[in-house]
């Protein structure tokens, strides 16, 4: 983990908890709940399939690890 991820991994963790929601998710992204849905539905851009990639299914719930929503958050370019 680089400085950045590090940073970012600890504003998330303690504004959101360690599983974020799509709502929260949405909110950090600065995006409507509803557009993120649209977006991992139809998944096109490397950011959104790798955020669709690390959700976990609790229930009928779906949460998002927040190291993962960090590292991808950071990354300059996914493969």
């Amino acid at each position: 983990m680089n400085g950045e991820e590090n940073e970012l991994l600890q504003l998330v963790t303690t504004t959101y908890g360690p599983l974020l929601s799509q709502k929260q998710l949405a909110e950090l992204l600065k995006r409507s709940h509803q557009g993120l849905r649209y977006s991992l539905h139809c998944a096109r851009d490397a950011k959104i399939c790798a955020l669709k990639a690390c959700s976990r299914r609790v229930g009928r719930r779906v949460y998002y690890p927040a190291p993962e929503v960090a590292r991808i958050i950071a990354a300059r370019d996914l493969p």
